[in-house]
């Protein structure tokens, strides 16, 4: 036996070192809060990075702490990165190495998640409990070490458990394409995030969502946030809140005549926008990480995970003009017994572009007249990729992924995907059981695991999402972008109405109520990636599959020993006398399946929030 982990010790560090000795050498850039490419200050606009002769690796550290913040007036303990919210933007060239240091003072686990980035080749820092990787322990440093290849545009990154990023845990990740076909048409940028708040940290509004007997809907925020900035009504605030009245909102700062790129990030945890800047039109230049030919808009919808690029012109007489980023209420459902009925929240989030030399005072604009369809994604007849691509016109696999929702016997909703939550195995995560060394195969691996696996080389998948409730969807799909071939009323796909010449691509999709959409990617990414709703309460409540991509070849990819390491020691890895024969490991935890709870007897790991994550 010893002779026998030996061997596969030195087989695994001899596949390590041929990955490594693959991989080109790159300068080396440490980016910290002295060195102006690693921008803490959102408001501050920023030219593209300088180009290099080669692509550098670019370091980052971010510390997570709870640090007490109002930003809305009403102060809370956030869960932030560096002291901050949002958190830092993190900036690479497009080509680049990312070499970033999360270090966990939280006084609990977590997880980072880089929104949008495919991860090719390194799938186990994708940052997803229970899928890619195990939890960072409080009080330990953990790198992520990646590339993002060719991939350029506007990504964010997120905590990817429990329901962290709703604390704050999130921020904006920005990769430069020095070949922007766009790059002459903006002189400066600026990133934007719009998100919901909530002054009940996560950790108790899951109890509260996930409650036997719950008949509610999701929980009602008591503000929107425009960059991490917003407005509460202290008046409405509890006894003896720390609140302060007429909180600062966010001022983007503009010159006249030059023309600005937005990078517009929604990082909410439910809420949908509809944005709009008085009297400057929106000329959309980039979605999700896709240039697309420019389209023109005045009022822009945006879902949860979505991103655009739009430029902006400041043509207009020097003066102030109202940011407008509206919680679409229409598709906020609630009901008497929703968590937060009666909040505070004022649907209509506002912020101010000011022109350099225009008085410090509030706008009196007027909002665009125009009506636009709600909770829907912008027409994605209107987003054509530039250059264009075709989508795949054959399909090898097909899968049907059916939303639904269904309490459990002793009355705790859970959301379903094919009639089964997910449920996450936090002390052993799919990659460690089917890459290089694991002892399992996907058809081992449980029912509420929601594999969905396909294995065809140089293939093309078709994934068909039907929604059977009446509440739209933002589904996000790790590791790939895809093509949107239709949608349609009902709950049967209707292949009559696919785009199969020019179909709009990106890696976040709204599926309306009582609906379906289809999707079509290529298999040219082997990992396990992460397919869920973007709600973060419905990824609490088991909104998510996973798609098992190429097994064949992952069984033959080593995971690093770092990324092991943080994983809870088998008791049985240290018993000589064990039988060699393929075995689950089980780790000391416990997995109620009725409540999705983990419960944890290893001393090391002590579960303390969430539900399904």
């Amino acid at each position: 036996m010893r002779i026998t982990s030996i061997l596969n010790i030195i087989i695994l560090f001899s596949l390590c070192a041929t990955i490594i000795n693959a991989v080109p050498t790159f300068e080396k850039r440490q980016e910290g809060p002295s060195d102006p490419d690693f921008n803490t200050n959102i408001f501050t606009s920023f030219k593209p990075l300088e180009t290099t002769p080669s692509p550098i690796t670019r370091e980052y550290t971010l510390v997570l702490a709870r640090t007490p913040l109002a930003p809305d007036g009403f102060q809370r303990f956030v869960w932030t990165a560096n002291g901050q919210y949002p958190g830092p933007t993190i900036r690479a060239n497009k080509g680049d190495r990312f070499i970033i240091h999360v270090q966990n003072n939280l006084g609990e686990f977590a997880t980072i998640h880089w929104h949008g980035l495919f991860q090719k080749t390194t799938t186990f820092y994708d940052g997803v409990a229970g899928l890619t990787q195990c939890l960072i322990q409080d009080g330990t440093t953990f790198t992520y070490n990646f590339t993002a290849g060719d991939q350029y545009g506007t990504y964010w990154w997120h905590s990817h458990y429990s329901a962290q990023y709703a604390d704050g845990l999130r921020g904006p990740l920005i990769i430069h394409d020095p070949n922007d076909p766009y790059l002459n048409d903006y002189d400066e940028e600026f990133v934007m995030t719009l998100s919901d708040w909530h002054h009940t940290e996560s950790e108790q509004l899951i109890k509260l969502r996930m409650s036997p007997g719950y008949t509610g809907f999701n929980p009602i925020p008591d503000a929107g946030l425009i960059s991490g900035r917003g407005r509460y009504d202290c008046s409405k605030a509890p006894p003896g809140s720390n609140c302060t009245q007429d909180n600062p909102l966010a001022v983007y700062s503009v010159e006249k005549g030059k023309r600005y790129r937005f990078r517009i990030i929604n990082s909410s945890a439910e809420a949908p926008y509809t944005f709009s800047i008085d009297q400057h039109p929106l000329r959309i230049i980039e979605v999700e990480g896709e240039n697309i030919k420019p389209i023109s808009m005045n009022k822009l919808n945006i879902a949860v995970g979505q991103r655009y690029s739009v430029i902006v012109t400041a043509d207009k007489d020097v003066s102030n003009f109202w940011i407008r980023a509206t919680i679409v209420k229409q598709c906020i459902h609630v009901s008497p017994q929703t968590i937060n009925i009666n909040s505070a929240l004022n649907y209509q989030v506002t912020g101010i572009l000011r022109y350099v030399g225009a008085p410090d005072e509030y706008p009196n604009t007027q909002e665009w007249d125009e009506k636009i369809l709600n909770c829907r994604d912008v027409d994605h007849n209107l987003l054509k990729l530039n250059p264009p691509r075709p989508p795949p016109q054959t399909v090898t696999d097909n899968f049907t992924l059916v939303i639904t929702f269904a309490p459990t016997q002793d009355g705790v909703g859970h959301a379903m995907i094919n009639g089964s939550p997910f449920i996450p195995e936090l002390d052993d995560p799919t990659t460690n059981k089917l890459m290089y060394g694991g002892d399992e195969t996907p058809d081992q691996l449980d029912k509420d695991q929601n594999a969905f696996v396909y294995d065809t080389e140089n293939g093309a998948v078709e994934i068909s999402l039907v929604n059977e409730n009446i509440a739209p969807h933002p589904f996000h799909l790790h590791g790939h972008n895809f093509f949107v071939m239709g949608h349609g009323d009902g709950n049967t796909p209707d292949p009559s109405q696919f785009n199969l010449v020019d179909p709009a691509v990106r890696d976040t999709v709204t599926v309306l109520g009582n609906s379906w959409t289809t999707l079509r990617y290529y298999i040219d990414n082997p990992g396990i990636w992460a397919f869920h709703c973007h709600i973060e309460w419905h990824v609490e409540m088991g909104m998510l599959g996973q798609v098992v991509e190429r097994p064949s070849e992952l069984k033959g990819d080593p995971i690093p020993p770092q990324i092991k390491s943080i994983c809870p020691p088998d008791p049985d890895d240290n018993n000589n006398n064990q039988a060699a024969a393929p075995k689950r490991r089980t780790l000391n935890f416990t997995k109620d399946k009725r409540t999705g709870s983990i419960h944890s007897l290893h001393h090391k790991y002590k579960f303390i929030r969430g539900s399904a994550y």
